[in-house]
């Protein structure tokens, strides 16, 4: 379909100039007077102007569909560029790879046919919605919008239209660098077995390689299958573990890399002074299976939904079979939000069994945004002992050290809303403390829910060509750019 060109109205051309103006005076204003700012002030002004330049990000993303849509490589030149990348880098100085990312993240926030009465809604309306009110930068999107596409060849719609709900909420709650260790989750458990490696590749790249001697020390190199590997760094973490280390660091504290290796050495030393090596010896995996309540009411075949290993990582269902032959099997029910069954009896300090109810429902630690494994976590009573709190599952809440330490300083609270946690943060952080959730841990539980609403019928996004909102899990977490308080 043929675009005519636009055609730019005076009083366009003066608001765009009139804005450039402000800003500019603004900015004059700010470099000689922010030292006279109150803190307050100036961290009010911090967020106005990431917000301001969110929008600039989605008008960068619009201006480059347009020129796209109105065919400015060829249009707008003597000389006729290949294609709109190559016009938009000459145009307007941007690298190729930035126009590209432009342009790609345009054709999926945009609808097809832009404009007033459009009928077509964007490919990912959720992730459209937020960019469109300035929620998240351009850059979060293009994360969230690589993800979803990495993945759209393995998933179903709606576990695709899931995805993206959970990474625009935590787009807007947090920064890039939880977003991308999240987005790297939800690829690893959508795609969990991932590409099956050839007979050719295990021959070429499975093994230890020995890589000689230098500077003293000798090299290797080790290829390891996904169970495999799950043996390896159980070992190994045993000596990175901080809760059975010192609080104090010291310039000449080992480093991780050098734990690891003690910890892989000691287990040898250990295996060998034994009476033999056999398969029996020693501490076997685990394996921790969750399966939905309502899924072994039903008793599905395939009901066992998640597998995590002793230190959290998520790995495929082919390995867990395999590991499932020689480990140990700790089988756990979830109630219909992810919370654990009670399962315990009531004491001062969280029982072996209790800890593994919280594994199975926190999965690391808790502390919105924290992506520390279960195994390094210490179990809190949210409720203090001393003040009439209980030794049970609703009550407790596994915290890495540094967020433990957090939330007893007060600052941050934590409540127990339907046997989840929920925390709040300080009022500097946000004044209306809207209660957050560790989404990391949560991606299966994210998923389940979004079926469950789509088959209730309660689903916000029935079908992805329908989609045109920040949807809320409802039941579950807050919203999007909202601030709804926790179910």
């Amino acid at each position: 379909m043929a675009v005519a060109l636009l055609e730019p109205r005076p009083e366009d051309t003066s608001l765009l100039g009139g804005m450039r103006s402000d800003l500019q005076v603004f900015a004059q204003q700010l470099e000689s007077t922010y030292l006279t700012l109150s803190p307050q002030e100036a961290a009010v002004t911090l967020v106005e102007v990431e917000q301001l330049s969110n929008l600039v990000d989605h008008l960068q993303t619009v201006v480059a569909r347009a020129a796209e849509d109105h065919q400015l490589a060829t249009v707008d030149a003597l000389d006729p560029y290949k294609n709109t990348a190559d016009y938009l880098r000459a145009k307007i100085g941007i690298s190729r790879s930035e126009a590209n990312r432009r342009l790609r993240l345009g054709h999926d926030v945009l609808p097809e046919v832009p404009g007033p009465g459009a009928a077509l809604v964007p490919a990912l309306g959720v992730l459209a919605e937020a960019t469109k009110v300035g929620a998240l930068s351009s850059r979060a999107a293009t994360i969230i919008r690589n993800s979803v596409h990495r993945v759209s060849t393995v998933a179903t719609g709606r576990e695709l239209d899931a995805m993206e709900e959970h990474l625009v909420r935590q787009a807007v709650e947090s920064d890039e660098d939880v977003l991308r260790a999240l987005a790297q989750r939800w690829e690893d458990i959508i795609d969990q077995d991932g590409t099956e490696p050839t007979e050719k590749t295990l021959r070429a790249r499975q093994g230890v390689f020995l890589r000689g001697r230098r500077h003293g020390l000798h090299f290797m190199e080790i290829g390891a299958t996904d169970e495999q590997y799950e043996h390896l760094i159980t070992v190994m973490n045993t000596a990175t573990n901080p809760r059975t280390q010192g609080t104090v660091s010291a310039p000449d504290e080992p480093t991780r890399e050098q734990n690891l290796l003690d910890g892989l050495v000691s287990a040898c030393r250990i295996a060998l002074t034994g009476d033999g090596l056999p398969a029996t010896g020693g501490h076997r995996p685990q394996v921790m299976v969750t399966i939905n309540y309502r899924d072994l009411l039903k008793d599905l075949a395939d009901s066992g939904h998640d597998g995590h290993s002793v230190f959290a990582q998520q790995i495929s269902a082919r390995s867990i079979r395999k590991l499932a032959c020689d480990a140990d099997i700790l089988p756990l029910v979830l109630g219909g939000k992810g919370q654990v069954l009670d399962i315990g009896r009531t004491q001062r300090l969280f029982p072996p069994h209790l800890r593994r109810a919280l594994v199975a429902r926190d999965k690391g630690c808790a502390f919105p945004d924290c992506t520390t494994p279960a195994t390094w976590c210490e179990a809190h009573h949210i409720i203090p002992w001393a003040a009439g709190g209980t030794t049970n599952i609703s009550d407790g809440v596994l915290l890495c050290t540094r967020h433990h330490h957090q939330i007893h300083e007060g600052n941050w609270t934590v409540e127990s809303v339907n046997g989840i946690p929920w925390f709040r943060p300080p009022k500097y952080l946000d004044p209306q403390r809207t209660p957050r959730r560790n989404r990391y841990w949560q991606v299966e539980q994210a998923i389940h829910n979004h079926l469950a609403r789509s088959d209730t019928g309660t689903s916000s996004n029935a079908s992805r060509s329908t989609r045109t909102h920040i949807g809320t899990d409802a039941g579950t977490d807050a919203g999007a750019g909202t601030h709804t308080a926790p179910p």
